[in-house]
């Protein structure tokens, strides 16, 4: 499965993308998540540190 997840701006939005996305990936290890959101966000930190690979835009 390829997910892509659009969560930014603050941890209410982006702790819970972390939480699906991890809970995709236990369920299925061969699932390939990508976050998407912006350089100006705690997404550009938090969405790396979480493991997670993350597509800005603008």
């Amino acid at each position: 499965m390829r997910v892509l997840i659009a969560a930014g701006g603050t941890g209410g939005h982006i702790y819970p993308g972390i939480a699906v996305a991890k809970e995709i990936m236990r369920r299925d290890r061969s699932s390939v998540v990508r976050f998407v959101g912006t350089a100006r966000g705690l997404e550009n930190r938090l969405v790396p540190q979480a493991g997670f690979d993350l597509s800005l835009i603008e």
